[in-house]
């Protein structure tokens, strides 16, 4: 079974996967196998450089398997990670077919009996990466921050502001 659908994983995702692999035992039959072509076919990006229809670590996601009634549920890493509704941990069948396929993708969960299911990704309603990156944007354009948190001023050159005044001295308190 060879996988062409692109595989986009945060370093978080890609470390996590990676650690499968120097365990001692693999989650179960077949997986170590699995979490090789997935590394192999992966696209590592920045957090918020993951669009947003793909399946991430803490991701709510929504998928039929088979052609079954949809199901929805959070991806995590181990039984440690909290969260909110029912989860799915990334060391079964199914987590390592989602982690890293998009809404709309049509993915084989290879099961511990070597036979497949087919999971269809309908929707990924929840990333954390995209809440982040609405975030970041907010602080980087400086939006809802007072004029002394802006690195630059929007109406001058592209200058960096002095945050309190013209004076760059730090004050005794840099000493």
């Amino acid at each position: 079974m060879t996988t062409e659908l692109p595989v986009v994983l945060t370093a978080r995702g890609f470390a996590l996967l990676e650690s499968l692999l120097q365990q001692h035992e693999a989650p179960f039959a077949g997986a170590a196998e699995i979490v090789r072509r997935k590394l192999d076919a992966a696209i590592v990006v920045f957090p918020t450089d993951v669009p947003a229809n793909v399946v991430t670590l803490r991701s709510r996601v929504r998928f039929c398997v088979d052609g079954a009634t949809a199901e929805e549920c959070t991806l995590i890493g181990g039984p440690d990670d909290a969260a909110y509704g029912p989860t799915l941990l990334v060391t079964s069948p199914r987590g390592l077919a989602l982690i890293g396929a998009a809404a709309g993708q049509t993915v084989p969960a290879q099961l511990p009996d070597g036979s497949e299911e087919m999971i269809r990704i309908e929707a990924v309603p929840y990333q954390p990466e995209q809440r982040r990156s609405r975030l970041d944007l907010q602080v980087i354009s400086g939006r809802d921050l007072p004029e002394p948190a802006r690195l630059f001023s929007s109406a001058r050159s592209r200058q960096p502001v002095a945050p309190f005044g013209g004076d760059d001295d730090p004050g005794p308190s840099a000493a």
